[in-house]
C-alpha cells in the first residue's frame, strides 16, 4: 500500500512538473504580432441613438504568445463605449477617442496599437414611424398572361431611427421583383427589403408578402379581332 501511494504521489509530481515546464515554455516562446478587428458597441443615452456614420469597428495590433492570441476575440466580443458621460458634458455632438487601455485582453497578451483612434458622434432622438411599402419591379410579365391583381401585405411597416434621417424617408422599397415570375394563375412570394440606411431599423417581426393573380390570354380571339 505504501509503495502504491508513493507511486501515485510521484506521478502527480511528474505531471505538475511537466505542466509547469509547458507553461514556462509558452510564456517564453517567441511572441508574434497579429491584427484583429473588434466591433464597437455604443451605449447611448435613453431615447437617443447614434445618427452619424460613426466607426463600427477598430483594428487592434496585438502581441503575445501564439498559444494565447490564436483564439482571442472568437466569442463575438465587442468594445463597449459608454456615450452617456460625453452627452452630459458636451451635448449631442462630440468626438470619442479610443485607447488601447479600453480593450480587455487575457494575461500574456498586449495591445500595441488601436486604429482608428477617434470617431465623430452625433446623437439624435429615436422615433418610430409607419411608412408605406413600395414594390420595385423589373423585367416583363409573361407574354401569354395579363396581370389582374397584386396585393402586398402589410402595406405599411414600422421603422425606427434618428429623427433627422426619418425626415428624409417617405417610403420603404422592396428588393427588385421580376415580373416574369408571375407565370401562374395565382401565386405568392416573400419579399425582402432593399438595403436601408444602416441607422434605420425595421421591426423584427415584419415580413413582406406579395400575392398576385394573372389571366391567360386567348391569342386566337385577339387575332380574330
Amino acid at each position: 500500500m505504501k509503495r502504491e501511494t508513493a507511486q501515485r504521489h510521484s506521478l502527480k509530481i511528474i505531471a505538475i512538473f511537466f505542466a509547469v515546464s509547458l507553461w514556462f515554455y509558452v510564456l517564453n516562446s517567441e511572441p508574434v504580432q497579429i491584427e484583429k478587428k473588434l466591433s464597437i458597441n455604443y451605449i447611448t443615452p435613453k431615447g437617443y441613438m447614434v445618427a452619424s456614420l460613426a466607426e463600427k469597428e477598430v483594428t487592434l495590433k496585438i502581441k503575445g504568445s501564439k498559444a494565447f492570441i490564436q483564439n482571442i476575440f472568437t466569442n463575438k466580443e465587442k468594445l463597449n463605449v459608454d456615450l452617456n458621460p460625453y452627452f452630459v458634458s458636451s451635448g449631442k455632438s462630440f468626438k470619442v477617442k479610443f485607447y488601447v487601455s479600453d480593450v480587455t485582453v487575457p494575461f500574456g497578451v498586449e495591445v500595441l496599437d488601436i486604429s482608428p483612434k477617434e470617431t465623430a458622434i452625433e446623437l439624435d432622438r429615436v422615433v418610430l414611424m409607419e411608412l408605406p411599402v413600395k414594390v420595385q419591379y423589373i423585367g416583363d410579365a409573361p407574354k401569354d398572361r395579363k396581370i389582374k391583381e397584386v396585393v402586398v401585405e402589410p402595406q405599411n411597416v414600422m421603422i425606427s431611427g434618428p429623427v433627422v434621417i426619418l425626415k428624409s424617408v417617405s417610403r420603404i422599397e422592396t428588393a427588385p421583383v421580376n415580373l416574369a415570375l408571375f407565370n401562374k394563375d395565382e401565386g405568392a412570394m416573400n419579399l425582402s427589403l432593399s438595403d436601408l440606411d444602416p441607422r434605420l431599423k425595421v421591426e423584427d417581426s415584419t415580413k413582406i408578402k406579395l400575392k398576385y393573380k394573372t389571366q391567360l390570354l386567348n391569342f386566337k380571339r385577339q387575332l380574330q379581332k
